[in-house]
């Protein structure tokens, strides 16, 4: 697994980028944002690990650029001590995120769900395209087309909407969106599920404010309505066993 460590702190950046070697993974660094920019596009990580407190310039709009050109997997690593600054990270796109201070351990085990994510995109590569109704989730190439109108979607958001679109009309429990798009099993992280879901939301809805596509199922989840051009009629819905 190919990563890119961005920090303004050289002393962290060379400990971690010593330390993940020697645990088998291919590291590269950068420093600033010019440097980033370069990284990111020859060398085409699979992961991006960042700080977005670099110097004169938004890592996260800088980060949502690079991503159309070469779509990375992205985990910030910061010193953000509120909740606000976690879901602004989530809510532009990043897939996940990790505070500073933080044990060696506590980074292996997100580098390592999303090598798992990964993976399993891989193997969904055979049946990428999913139909539900007037819209086609392809999680190959990280896209949704509604009524012809087709959007980018984030690696995470791409995971979450094919979760939903293999279940439509079902109902997903928080715990199970956390195991198959965070790859580990526990209670599920209300806050950041719901940052994911309002981004998808920005892009499929034609409403986003008043949801018709995906709803929200009070203390349980989240469903995808199979929802007619013609018809707005649905199935009882019912929770997703697995």
């Amino acid at each position: 697994m190919k990563l890119l460590v961005i920090d303004s702190d050289r002393d962290l950046v060379e400990m971690l980028t010593s330390w993940l070697k020697t645990l088998g993974y291919e590291v590269h660094r950068a420093y600033t944002a010019e440097r980033a920019e370069i990284e990111w596009l020859e060398q085409k990580p699979d992961l991006v690990i960042m700080d977005t407190a670099l110097k004169n310039v938004d890592m996260l709009a800088l980060c949502r650029e690079l991503r159309m050109k070469h779509d990375a997997l992205t985990l910030v690593v910061t010193d953000g001590k509120d909740v606000q600054d976690e879901v602004r990270c989530l809510e532009s796109g990043a897939d996940d995120y990790l505070r500073k201070p933080f044990f060696p351990s506590q980074l292996l085990a997100r580098i390592r769900a999303v090598s798992r994510r990964s993976r399993g995109t891989l193997e969904r590569r055979p049946s990428s395209l999913i139909h539900v109704g007037p819209i086609c989730v392809d999680s190959l190439h990280n896209e949704v087309t509604v009524n012809g109108k087709v959007s980018r979607l984030t690696p995470t958001e791409s995971k979450m909407l094919h979760l939903l679109a293999i279940n439509a009309n079902d109902v997903c429990t928080a715990n199970q969106i956390v195991t198959h798009v965070w790859g580990y099993d526990g209670d599920g992280d209300a806050c950041l599920i719901k940052a994911h879901i309002r981004h998808l939301r920005q892009k499929i809805e034609p409403d986003p404010g008043n949801p018709y596509y995906i709803l929200t199922v009070p203390g349980v989840g989240y469903t995808l309505l199979r929802r007619s051009t013609d018809d707005e009629s649905v199935r009882p819905l019912r929770v997703v066993s697995v």
